[in-house]
């Protein structure tokens, strides 16, 4: 039978394994059969209240837990679409989102009701204990969830995850059935997840990298163990929260690997059965890939890379050395995805011409549907592929600008909005980052232009004193590509997906 939906896959696993821990959080734990059969109540209770609409985006002000997930599949049961939403954002960007939304239903459970209460949200919510724990499924209602499921194609939408605008509105990707579904089968095809494995998620449900937990846990019949996000902050405990609950595989971004690296937590505690490790959302620095590999020289480490556009990963790289010249490659494309690095003039960059850099385009399934209620964002970078001219082939222009190493894999240069001018010069503001965080000594590393006087400033996580900063890369950079202002901080600041908030930053330096 032909995959469809991911509820296809998340039933076959649900039938082999009933009786398997799916999630574990910090309040409970729920097997797989316990899983669907909340999620079907629940999925059958919101097409009750929706009056049998479906094809409806369905807000979830829910906090990462097992409920989040179960009211996600149940969404799906429903024939809906899910939008994940942080329960800390800020009400006029919970309006704009709903705003763009149009008409859209909110669920929230009684813990999340008074945090709406706070920030003065006044609209209809749907309380989550409610919806669950009301309904019974009977013969009525199995019958009418077949019938949305018989209705279900692989192009409806499956979720939209709210990212960040350039113009400060949210911009929300619309992702369909098929391009998960293509991504579970890439994904499990370049990294081996085990139905033993257990997942350590740190990443938020509202981003695209929690998808590596819920979907590849789901189609393995693996368990996802929602670590707290508190732990977060102290390095110790968290490393205690993953050797208590036998963790074996983290999926970070390299924040999160970073934290660890920078206290060495490590040498007090080291979680035994930690075997994978797989980052992506950011370049890995080398200091830290090379912290963990001495303390897991067998494990696996993988590097991913792709935006939130192209649904969850389009390159896998398997690190197999101990030493690079300069950054980690982001690797190869996934299975059924292409990838087309284009130079300024929109002309092909071919894999034998290792010194070009040009913007990494991706094609294939993997794309999403867009922005949604938003054509003209959509158009301005899911656009036609100015190699072909015969007919329609859309390529998603990332932003991001790479190059091909001798081996034929890519390397993450830059984001070509971190290309600036500097005295007369184009340069790219990753490559200065690249070349602090080889010096032993520096954690981490940023830099930004100080526009009005044209001066590189470097913010940095190390051991060195500010004074000492600018002779350590005369062997790696011109000497016009060298800060002449350093800041050292004890933390650099961070988005709540994790990543480096460079806008931040940038606000410090021009503000």
């Amino acid at each position: 039978m032909r995959t469809i939906s991911v509820l296809d896959i998340f039933d076959k696993t649900a039938f082999r394994l009933p009786d398997k821990i799916y999630l574990r959080d910090e309040e409970e734990s729920v097997t797989y059969g316990q899983c669907r059969e909340y999620a079907m109540k629940l999925g059958y209770a919101l097409y009750q209240k929706l009056e049998g609409e479906t094809r409806k985006p369905i807000v979830l002000f829910l906090d990462k837990s097992c409920r989040c997930v179960i009211s996600m599949l149940g969404v799906l049961y429903s024939g809906n679409f899910y939008v994940p939403m942080d329960i800390k954002t800020p009400l006029e960007r919970l309006k704009s989102i709903l705003k763009t939304l149009r008409n859209a239903t909110l669920i929230a459970s009684e813990k999340e009701i008074l945090l709406l209460q706070k920030i003065g949200y006044q609209g209809e919510v749907l309380i989550y204990e409610d919806l669950l724990y009301e309904q019974k499924m009977e013969n009525d209602s199995l019958a009418v969830l077949k019938k949305i499921r018989a209705e279900i194609i692989d192009t409806d939408l499956i979720y939209i995850l709210f990212t960040s605008g350039s113009t400060g509105a949210p911009k929300g990707v619309a992702v369909m059935q098929r391009s998960v579904i293509d991504y579970i089968e890439a994904f499990t095809e370049a990294v081996n997840v085990e139905e033993e494995d257990i997942h350590g998620s740190q990443t938020p449900f509202y981003t695209d990298m929690s998808l590596k937990d819920i979907y590849m846990a789901m189609r393995a019949g693996a368990t996802i163990c929602l670590i707290p996000q508190k732990l977060f902050m102290s390095p110790k405990k968290l490393l205690q929260y993953l050797d208590d609950n036998c963790v074996t595989t983290l999926m970070w971004v390299p924040t999160a690997y970073r934290l660890i690296s920078q206290f060495d937590a490590l040498e007090k505690i080291r979680p035994n059965c930690l075997k994978k490790f797989l980052f992506s959302g950011e370049a890995l620095p080398l200091q830290v890939y090379s912290y963990w590999k001495k303390y897991y020289p067998q494990a696996e480490f993988v590097q991913q890379y792709g935006p939130t556009e192209i649904t969850g990963a389009c390159t896998s790289y398997r690190i197999q050395k101990d030493h690079y010249e300069g950054t980690i490659p982001i690797g190869k494309p996934l299975s059924n995805t292409g990838i087309l690095l284009l130079n300024e003039e929109n002309r092909k960059i071919n894999v034998t011409d290792l010194f070009s850099v040009g913007e990494i385009c991706v094609f294939g399934s993997c794309l999403t549907a867009g922005y949604y209620n938003a054509p003209e964002k959509t158009k301005s970078v899911f656009v036609q592929n100015p190699t072909v001219t015969d007919y329609p082939f859309l390529i998603y222009r990332t932003g991001d600008l790479g190059r091909y190493d001798k081996d034929g894999n890519l390397v993450f240069v830059s984001r070509k909005d971190h290309q600036i001018k500097h005295g007369g010069r184009r340069i790219e503001l990753g490559e200065i980052e690249a070349a602090f965080q080889l010096v032993d000594g520096i954690k981490a590393a940023c830099c930004v232009q100080n526009r009005k006087e044209d001066r590189l400033i470097l913010y940095y996580i190390g051991d060195i004193e500010e004074k000492e900063m600018s002779f350590l890369v005369d062997s790696r950079l011109p000497k016009y590509m060298i800060p002449t202002i350093y800041h050292k901080l004890a933390e650099l600041p961070q988005l709540p997906n994790g990543k480096l908030d460079r806008k931040q930053i940038d606000a410090w330096a021009n503000g």
